[in-house]
C-alpha cells in the first residue's frame, strides 16, 4: 500500500541546518493539510475579490513547501490575494542583498521572515519599514516577546516559533532531569550531545541556569564568564554538533544519552519509535522564531498588512501548528489545539529567550570564544 512507504521530508530547513527523515507522520500531516485549510474558520473572508498579490519569503525546504501547501492558500481563500513564494537564503549575505537592493529602489519580495538577530541587524541598516500597528487587529494576540519594536516603532511581527528542549533516552536514563544542569554533571560521564559554535543556544541555557538570566550576557565580563561555565561542558559532553543530523545519529546510534535538541523534531522521531523524551527543564526550554518584515522598498502595504493579521490569528496559528509544528505565537487557550497537539510543539511554561541584542554585540566575542572555551576546557 501506499501509506506503509517511507517519505523522504525536509523536516526542518532552518538557517544553516537541514535535517531529513523519513517517515509517516509528515505524509499523514500533508495529506489532510489542504483539507484542514479549507476548513479553516476564517474571521475576515472576503465576498469578491480584486486582482491582488504578495510576494513572502521564508526560511527554505520544510518552511517553504509547507507555506506554499499550506498557510498561503488559506490566506487566498480569505482575502482573494495571491502570494508568490520568493526563494530566500538563510545567511548573512540576504540582508546585504535586501539592502542595496532597498537602495536601488527594488524590492525583490514585499514580506520576508526574519531571525531575531536578523531583524537587529536590519534595523540597525534601515532595511525594515515601520509597521503601523492600529493596522494589524490581531496583534493584540501576540505574545510581546514574538514582538521587535524598535526606536522608530514596531518593525517586525513573530511568523512562527520553535523550542530547543533536553532530550533523554529513558532506555538509558531511569530517573529522568528536571534542569539543564544535568549537562554539566561530570559523574554520569561524557554522555550528551550540545550545539557547538556562536550561535549555540548554549549561551541562554548557561546564562538562565547558572547566572539568573540572560542580563549577564549584556557586559564582555558576564559574556567571559558564560563562556567559561561552557568551557566545562568538554568533561560531559561526547557530540558537539552543528548539523542536526549529527546530534541525530549520534542519539539513535546510543553515542549519547541526550542533550539539547529540537523539541519538534525529538516528537517525529518518538513517532518513529525511537525511545525520547522531549523535557522542558525548570528553566525553560529555549524558544527561537523568525519574525515577518518589510522591506523598506516594498509599496504593498495594504496586503502585508491583511497578511500579518492573518498569520496573528489564533485560527491560522492553530493551522500553522498542526500543518507545519511551529509552536503558537498567541497564549493557548485562544486556540483549539487538542492537549496532544500543543504539547507536540510547545509548553505553557515560561520559556528562554534568545538574547539577541547581546548576540549583536558581542558577536566576534561569541564565535571566537566558543572555539576557545572548548578547546581550554
Amino acid at each position: 500500500m501506499t501509506d506503509d512507504k517511507p517519505v523522504l521530508e525536509v523536516v526542518r530547513s532552518r538557517p544553516g541546518r537541514t535535517v531529513y527523515r523519513s517517515g509517516r507522520r509528515s505524509f499523514l500531516r500533508g495529506a489532510g493539510a489542504l483539507a484542514a485549510a479549507a476548513a479553516l474558520p476564517l474571521p475576515f473572508v472576503r465576498p469578491s475579490y480584486a486582482a491582488r498579490s504578495l510576494r513572502v519569503s521564508t526560511f527554505g525546504g520544510f518552511f517553504e513547501d509547507s507555506f506554499v501547501a499550506r498557510v498561503y492558500p488559506a490566506f487566498t481563500e480569505a482575502t482573494g490575494i495571491a502570494v508568490e513564494s520568493v526563494s530566500q537564503p538563510g545567511n548573512l549575505q540576504f540582508l546585504v542583498q535586501l539592502a542595496e537592493a532597498n537602495r536601488a529602489g527594488i524590492a525583490p519580495m514585499d514580506l520576508c521572515t526574519a531571525g531575531q538577530v536578523t531583524v537587529l541587524r536590519g534595523r540597525n541598516a534601515e532595511v525594515w519599514k515601520t509597521l503601523d500597528a492600529s493596522r494589524i487587529p490581531s496583534l493584540d494576540n501576540v505574545a510581546a516577546r514574538y514582538i521587535h519594536d524598535g526606536p522608530n516603532g514596531l518593525d517586525a511581527v513573530g511568523a512562527m516559533a520553535w523550542f530547543q528542549t533536553l532530550i533523554v533516552n529513558p532506555e538509558m536514563m531511569s530517573e529522568l532531569p528536571d534542569s539543564w544542569a544535568v549537562m554539566w554533571d561530570e559523574s554520569l560521564g561524557q554522555v550528551w550531545g550540545a550545539s557547538s559554535g556562536g550561535a549555540s543556544y548554549l549561551f541562554e541555557i548557561t546564562a538562565n541556569t547558572f547566572f539568573g538570566g540572560n542580563e549577564v550576557l549584556d557586559t564582555e565580563e558576564g559574556v567571559r564568564d558564560v563562556l567559561a561555565k561552557i568551557g566545562e561542558l568538554t568533561r560531559t559532553v561526547r557530540v558537539w554538533w552543528e548539523s542536526e543530523g549529527t546530534m541525530q545519529t549520534a542519539y539513535e546510534n546510543e553515542e549519547i544519552v541526550g542533550g539539547m535538541y529540537y523539541h519538534d523534531v525529538a516528537g517525529i522521531m518518538a513517532d518513529e519509535g525511537v525511545p525520547i523524551v522531549s523535557i522542558f527543564p525548570k528553566e525553560g526550554g529555549v524558544t527561537d522564531f523568525g519574525a515577518w518584515a518589510q522591506p523598506s522598498a516594498s509599496t504593498k502595504d495594504d496586503e502585508v498588512y491583511e497578511f500579518i493579521a492573518f498569520t496573528t490569528t489564533p485560527e491560522a496559528q492553530a493551522l500553522m501548528a498542526r500543518t507545519i509544528g511551529v509552536a503558537p505565537l498567541v497564549p493557548r487557550e485562544m486556540t483549539d489545539l487538542t492537549d496532544e497537539e500543543f504539547a507536540a510543539v510547545s509548553s505553557e511554561q515560561e520559556p528562554i529567550s534568545l538574547a539577541a541584542s547581546a548576540r549583536v554585540q558581542f558577536e566576534d566575542m561569541m564565535d571566537q570564544g566558543f572555539t576557545a572555551a572548548l578547546r581550554q576546557g
